[in-house]
C-alpha cells in the first residue's frame, strides 16, 4: 500500500483555495513518499506563448488562436468560471524533469504518472518520451504483476485506457511503456473483470465527488466493499479525498479544498482508523472470503490465511495536500501484520452473509 496524490499538479501561489489541491511541488510529493500521481494536462495560451499545464476543471473548452489550439477550463463545455479552475504551478516538462531527477536519485524508488481528461494526450505523450529518457519505464508488461526489481529508477507512464486507445498506431507501436490504465469500477451495471493477460495496469475503485467527510467514508466503504472475488493481483484504489460539488451545501461552496481535506487528518492515528473504517476492512472480506473459507476447510493456520487476506488490501489511497506525515500514516497501513489480519477470520468466514 502506497500514498498517490488526486489532481497532483494543482500546486502554485496563484492558485484559489478553491481549486488548490496541492501544497508541495510533484517532486516535493515524491520526496514525502508519494509514489501515484494523477495528472490532467491542458495545453494552455500564456504570454510567453501555449505551455502544457496541470489544470483543475471538470470540463476543457477548446479555442484557437494564432499560435494553435488550446484549451481553457470550464465548469462545463459551455460555461468557463475561474473561482473553481485553474493551473497549476510548473508546465508539465518541469513536473517530468522532477521526476526523472527522483528516481535518478533514488534508484531503488519507482513512480507512476497517470495522465488522464487531458486537452491533447497525444501532445502528452511526446513529452514523457521527449523528458523521461532512460529513466522511463520502457515494457509492455501487467503492472498488476510486475517485479519491483524490474521498476526500480523509472519513471512509469500510463494513460486511461480510452485515449490509449485513440492513440496513432504508429506511436504506440514504437514507444513500449506507455500503458493503458483502465477502472474496473462501473457504477452503471456489472464491473469489469480482471484480464491477467493484458498490458498497463487495472484497478478497482472510484472517487466520491462530496465535499463532506463523513459521506466520503460512507461512499468509499460502499464503492470498496464491491470489489469483486477475484484475484488479488487486481489492484485496489481508495480516494481519501473530498471535492468542490456545487449545489452540495450552497453556503460552504467557496470554503477552501485544504480547510475541508485538514479535517479528515486531525491526527495520524484517526487517519489510520477513518481509512480503515471507510472499507479496508470490508474491501478484504467481500474479495479474500471465499478463498479464505476454502482454505480453512483445508486446515491451512490463520496465520496462512491472514497473510492471504493481506494481499487483498487496497494498494493506493489517494490523497490532497500530501505531506511526509500524511504519507507516513499510508505507509504504516502496511505494517498491519499476518496475526491482525488473521483476527477477521469470523468475518472472513462468514463472507457469504456479508456480499
Amino acid at each position: 500500500m502506497f500514498p498517490g496524490t488526486h489532481d497532483a499538479g494543482i500546486y502554485g501561489a496563484e492558485l484559489g483555495g478553491t481549486a488548490r489541491t496541492q501544497n508541495l511541488t510533484l517532486g516535493q510529493q515524491a520526496a514525502a513518499g508519494v509514489r501515484y500521481f494523477d495528472l490532467r494536462i491542458a495545453t494552455i495560451k500564456t504570454a510567453n506563448g501555449l505551455e502544457q499545464r496541470a489544470f483543475h476543471a471538470p470540463a476543457l473548452k477548446q479555442k484557437t488562436s494564432s499560435a494553435g489550439s488550446y484549451q481553457a477550463p470550464s465548469l462545463s463545455k459551455k460555461v468557463q468560471i475561474g473561482t473553481f479552475t485553474g493551473y497549476g504551478g510548473d508546465r508539465l516538462s518541469e513536473m517530468l524533469d522532477q521526476a526523472r531527477a527522483f528516481v535518478m536519485a533514488n534508484t531503488d524508488e519507482f513512480l507512476i504518472l497517470r495522465f488522464s481528461k487531458c486537452g491533447n494526450m497525444e501532445e502528452v505523450v511526446n513529452q514523457c518520451l521527449l523528458k523521461l529518457g532512460n529513466e522511463r519505464f520502457a515494457q509492455n508488461v501487467n503492472l498488476n504483476v510486475a517485479l519491483i526489481s524490474s521498476l526500480q529508477g523509472k519513471v512509469i507512464v500510463i494513460i486511461d485506457q480510452g485515449d490509449f486507445d485513440k492513440l496513432p498506431t504508429l506511436l504506440k507501436a514504437s514507444s513500449p511503456g506507455i500503458l493503458p490504465v483502465k477502472a474496473m469500477f462501473n457504477s452503471d451495471g456489472a464491473h469489469a473483470s480482471y484480464d491477467p493477460h493484458k498490458w498497463g495496469m487495472q484497478y478497482f475503485g472510484k472517487y466520491s465527488n462530496t465535499r463532506s467527510s463523513a459521506k466520503n467514508a460512507r461512499k468509499q466503504a460502499e464503492i470498496l466493499s464491491q470489489g469483486p472475488v477475484s484475484s488479488p493481483e487486481m489492484l485496489g484504489m481508495m480516494y481519501w479525498t473530498l471535492t468542490t460539488k456545487i449545489g452540495e451545501k450552497l453556503l460552504k461552496t467557496f470554503e477552501s479544498i485544504e480547510a475541508r481535506d485538514r479535517k479528515m487528518w486531525t491526527s495520524g492515528q484517526q487517519a489510520l482508523v477513518g481509512a480503515w473504517r471507510a472499507g479496508v476492512k470490508d474491501h478484504i472480506i467481500a474479495r479474500a472470503g471465499h478463498q479464505h473459507r476454502q482454505w480453512l476447510a483445508k486446515g491451512y493456520p490463520p496465520t496462512a490465511m491472514g497473510r492471504s487476506a493481506k494481499s487483498f488490501m487496497p494498494n493506493i489511497i489517494m490523497m490532497d495536500f500530501a505531506d511526509a506525515n500524511r504519507c507516513a500514516t499510508i505507509w504504516n497501513l502496511n505494517l498491519t501484520t499476518a496475526d491482525m489480519m488473521a483476527r477477521m477470520g469470523d468475518d472472513l468466514t462468514n463472507v457469504g452473509a456479508i456480499i
